[in-house]
């Protein structure tokens, strides 16, 4: 686990002021609107001290990550420190992640997502081909695998096909699981705007069981920026 001002313990958290960290932000590298610069501008201008840039990638994306690692890079760091990441999904039930060395080596921090459910055989299961009850035990084995995957530093959105595909609650148990596994394996556990509800409880169940926590927004625009500190205030 890398030492960063973005990632926390749990139990430091003082929950009447949390830090203001933005650990998932998308850019026009990908799927996102904004250049890495005006995300950065928009962070400073909010008052973050911390932003993590968790670009997608795979293992097909070496030709450009270098590049975007180094617009990274170039950022100042005086008022808000950003970090070079990635977000990747998770690709096995064995905890394999969507990247290589090359595209991994550039990053201060690796967060893997579920975002399909594999078939097996190198594609992904239709989404209409999967009921609530099967996407909570497929998303929930997913991350459970990838959480003793050394190279994943953050959890992103836990359970987030669940909640926003699906539209179902998984049961707590099976939060609070993946939590204590987090919290022995060293992996963060990201608490997220866009997909949780309940930001608390997960807070409150990272407390319990002692695990590492971060905070992000999934923006994919500049309105979006910081949007889990505004959730959190209410």
């Amino acid at each position: 686990m890398n030492n960063t001002t973005i990632i926390y313990n749990a139990r430091k958290l003082d929950l009447n002021a949390l830090p203001r960290v933005d650990a998932h932000l998308h850019t026009s590298w990908t799927d996102g609107e904004p250049s890495v610069e005006q995300v950065y501008e928009k962070a400073q201008e909010l008052g973050l001290i911390a932003i993590l840039y968790s670009e997608h990638s795979r293992k097909s994306s070496a030709d450009w990550f270098s590049d975007f690692a180094e617009q990274v890079r170039a950022l100042p760091t005086s008022s808000c420190q950003a970090y070079v990441g990635t977000e990747v999904k998770i690709e096995t039930l064995e905890g394999e992640i969507d990247t290589t060395s090359e595209i991994s080596d550039l990053c201060d921090l690796i967060m893997a997502s579920v975002h399909r459910f594999p078939d097996g055989m190198g594609g992904a299961v239709p989404f209409d081909d999967v009921n609530t009850d099967e996407a909570i035990e497929r998303e929930y084995a997913l991350s459970w695998a990838a959480l003793a995957n050394p190279k994943v530093d953050i959890l992103g959105h836990m359970f987030g096909m669940c909640y926003r595909r699906y539209k179902v609650i998984p049961p707590a148990e099976k939060i609070r699981a993946l939590i204590e596994r987090a919290a022995e394996t060293g992996v963060a556990i990201e608490v997220n705007s866009h997909y949780h509800s309940n930001p608390f409880q997960i807070i409150e169940w990272c407390k319990e069981f002692n695990a590492l926590i971060t905070f992000g927004s999934n923006a994919h625009t500049l309105n979006e920026v910081g949007g889990i500190l505004r959730d959190l205030k209410g």
